[in-house]
C-alpha cells in the first residue's frame, strides 16, 4: 500500500477509552470513559447489515477508520464520528505509516 497523503485524513474524530473498575460502594463494576483530543482520520464504510428479531430491526454499521500510527488504542475503545459512537472491534498495526481501525456502531429501529 502507498504512504498517507496530505489530506487523506479528512474527518475529525475523537477517540474514548473504556475503563471498568470496581465501584467501591455498591461492589459491581463501574464504566468510565475518557475522552482524547480530535484527531484526524479517514472513514470508509465497509458494511452495513440488518439482524431482525420479534420486534426491532438491528442495523450494524462497520466502518474502517485509519490514522496515524498510535500505540494506545485497542479493542473496546470508542470512535465519536458524525455524531455517533462506534465501538473498535480491531486495531491492525502492520503498516509503519498508519493504524486500521473496524469499529462498528449498533443502532436499534422501532418498528412504526
Amino acid at each position: 500500500m502507498t504512504s498517507l497523503r496530505a489530506g487523506e485524513l479528512n474527518k475529525q474524530v475523537t477517540l474514548r477509552q473504556v475503563n471498568v473498575a470496581r465501584d467501591t460502594l455498591s461492589g459491581g463494576n463501574k464504566r468510565t470513559t475518557s475522552d482524547f483530543p480530535p484527531i484526524w482520520a479517514k472513514a470508509e464504510p465497509i458494511s452495513n447489515r440488518k439482524i431482525r428479531t420479534l420486534d426491532q430491526d438491528q442495523v450494524v454499521e462497520t466502518i474502517l477508520f485509519t490514522i496515524r500510527p498510535r500505540a494506545d488504542v485497542d479493542i473496546d475503545w470508542q470512535i465519536v464520528f458524525a455524531g455517533r459512537v462506534f465501538t473498535v472491534r480491531a486495531a491492525d498495526r502492520s503498516q509503519s505509516d498508519r493504524v486500521l481501525l473496524t469499529a462498528e456502531a449498533d443502532d436499534r429501529h422501532d418498528r412504526v
